[in-house]
């Protein structure tokens, strides 16, 4: 019977271990996170976890053919765009350069979507694909630091 106390003794100091050992890291090598706001766009950059650069956009929420933002800015890398359109209308975000498109959300009403795009430094457009909204002035400049 002498063995019980010493065994529960042995697994408390076991389990004791395994708590101390699943600290924080304090290497120094946590996610910095900044905000930057150009314009009528906010841009987040994360950096050191790996995470994409946020671009902000939503479709104005009255219905009108318009985006809310003039002009996008976006960081040389990974970029996410973060799409909300609240109208009934539906609406997508494309990107391009130099007449090619590069990437974009799905369609959407009433929704929000997301998408990934890889971006070097320079001019970009952002435009609303669905047919006649980027003729109506659903469009803007994306510049890309």
């Amino acid at each position: 019977m002498r063995r019980f106390p010493l065994l529960l003794l042995l697994i408390c100091a076991v389990a004791a271990l395994g708590v101390a050992s699943c600290g924080g890291d304090d290497d120094g090598g946590g996610t910095d996170t900044a905000a930057t706001t150009e314009t009528t766009d906010t841009t987040t950059t994360e950096e050191g976890g790996g995470a994409a650069n946020a671009i902000e956009v939503s479709a104005d929420p009255g219905g009108d053919l318009a985006f809310e933002q003039d002009s996008l800015t976006g960081a040389v890398g990974e970029n996410r765009i973060d799409f909300t359109n609240e109208a009934s209308i539906p609406h997508d975000v494309r990107i391009e350069r130099d007449g090619e498109e590069i990437g974009g959300t799905e369609v959407i009403t009433n929704d929000t979507a997301e998408a990934t795009v890889t971006l070097e430094a320079g001019e970009y457009t952002f435009f609303c694909s669905v047919p006649g909204h980027r003729q109506a002035g659903m469009e803007g400049p994306l510049n890309v630091e």
